[in-house]
């Protein structure tokens, strides 16, 4: 079947595309296509300026054929093919039976094989469908024609898909070129910004200066014409305290009152103006956070450890030892002087701010609410239901599905906590200088509260309101 295919795939490569037959003296045109000389003759019989080409419709400029005796050998070859492929199908066509030695004039459609009358004897084929050659033969053509529109159909569907695959490639590309012009621009931009502020802030400090050490010379210079005045009058004071007291009252009159209504310069009072460098917008990304999404947390006392004293304003928390009087809540949490928020978030974004000052414990973030009904586990088993960053023995720990040690170049004084429940992000910023500490990254499904794990030292934890 291999050969008849390849000979059927040749035949179709040496018919003429304008009679449909084998080439006849084949001759080649300009765009390559090969035709018969008769055949493209007559195509170009009525043209007179420009030939098209029948098959791609080049327009060829002069009317030059050139014979292609290499094809027109291979057109001899193939015939020669098919007819020798002729002889052997008819052969095979009258294929005798091995067992019996009788023409294969049988089908049968349960084992689908060819068989000869004495084939379909007991045992071999009983009760199976039998049927004659040419009968199978058709219907069989017929079945495997029937799969040809389908075939053709799911090549047609996924050249489609094909198509659009490559038309998404190269929209990807247009996007990912357009993302990356865009992000240059907009470096470029920050980056011109920054500049552009450097140079004004460079120039109005060398103006500042250029305008102090103006005053400071003519300050200096006032200074030092003073004390030659000084100079000159001490030596003429002395002088004239050793003349005759005749001549030192004659000239008295004249002398006090230049020493009596001498006043120094007054001396310069440098005010320096401290210039302080403003980002551009597209930095300021925590500011509009907290300008957007900021709100009022506040304390569940009922969540409290016993040793937690909680504000009345529910906005500290401190640990207090543990005195006669105080009750132990069975409510709140047993291990950890933990205590929770009293917001729960099972949607949108939230910003809230926490002051820690210089406690050495503490531990803020957000937990899952159905870690407040199971308050007696300790919070190393807590890990995979607490988003927090917490400060203990010196280092900065993040705790979540992947804890981190974090290296900090200042110490925070307060904490900014921003929750994006539908992104699953749980970002941390130092209040010092808005700068982003750490972000977790994870798939929320239950309500969160905010956490705040005080620590057993006796400074306070305290949220910051929002006046503040």
């Amino acid at each position: 079947m291999g050969g008849e295919g390849a000979v059927a795939k040749l035949q179709t490569e040496i018919n003429c595309p304008i009679c449909l037959d084998n080439l006849r003296d084949p001759v080649t045109i300009k765009c390559g296509h090969n035709f018969c000389r008769s055949c493209i003759e007559r195509s170009w019989a009525d043209v007179q300026d420009r030939f098209p080409c029948p098959v791609c419709h080049h327009l060829c400029k002069e009317r030059h054929l050139w014979s292609n005796t290499q094809l027109g050998r291979m057109v001899d070859m193939v015939k020669l093919l098919q007819i020798t492929g002729a002889k052997v199908k008819q052969q095979e066509e009258r294929r005798l039976c091995e067992k019996h030695n009788q023409a294969l004039t049988l089908f049968c459609e349960e084992d689908l094989k060819l068989c000869s009358s004495l084939c379909t004897q007991p045992p071999d084929h009983q009760d199976h469908h039998i049927r004659p050659v040419e009968e199978a033969a058709s219907h069989h053509r017929q079945k495997v024609r029937s799969y040809i529109e389908p075939l053709k159909k799911q090549l047609v569907d996924l050249q489609k898909l094909l198509a659009t695959q490559v038309r998404q490639r190269s929209e990807l590309r247009e996007k990912v070129e357009k993302q990356r012009v865009k992000l240059a621009s907009e470096y470029g931009s920050v980056i011109a910004s920054i500049e552009c502020e450097q140079a004004a802030v460079h120039s109005r400090l060398a103006a500042q200066e250029k305008h102090i050490l103006r005053n400071l010379t003519a300050n200096k210079a006032a200074f030092s014409d003073h004390i030659s005045k000084l100079r000159f009058l001490r030596k003429e004071m002395a002088e004239t305290s050793v003349v005759s007291g005749v001549k030192l009252l004659m000239n008295i009159k004249g002398v006090l009152p230049r020493c009596d209504n001498l006043e120094p310069p007054d001396v310069y009072c440098l005010q320096y103006k401290r210039e302080e460098f403003s980002l551009p917008p597209q930095c300021s990304a925590l500011l509009q956070i907290m300008q957007t999404f900021r709100e009022e947390v506040t304390l569940d006392p009922e969540t409290a450890h016993a040793n937690l004293l909680v504000s009345e304003d529910k906005k500290s928390m401190t640990f207090v030892r543990k005195k006669q009087g105080v009750h132990w809540n069975p409510k709140g949490f047993g291990d950890d002087p933990v205590v929770l928020g009293s917001e729960g978030f099972d949607c949108g974004r939230h910003y809230w701010e926490v002051q820690v000052d210089d406690k050495p414990e503490w531990a803020v973030g957000v937990c899952t609410d159905s870690l407040s009904k199971e308050r007696k586990q300790p919070l190393l088993r807590q890990e995979n239901r607490c988003w927090t960053i917490q400060l203990q023995d010196g280092d900065y720990v993040t705790q979540g599905p992947v804890s981190v040690t974090l290296v900090l170049q200042e110490m925070p004084r307060g904490i900014g906590i921003y929750l994006d429940y539908e992104m699953g992000h749980v970002s941390f910023y130092s209040l010092n200088d808005m700068s982003h500490i750490h972000s977790f990254r994870d798939t929320f499904s239950e309500v969160l509260k905010p956490y705040f794990n005080v620590g057993c030292d006796p400074k306070p934890l305290t949220i910051r309101a929002l006046k503040d």
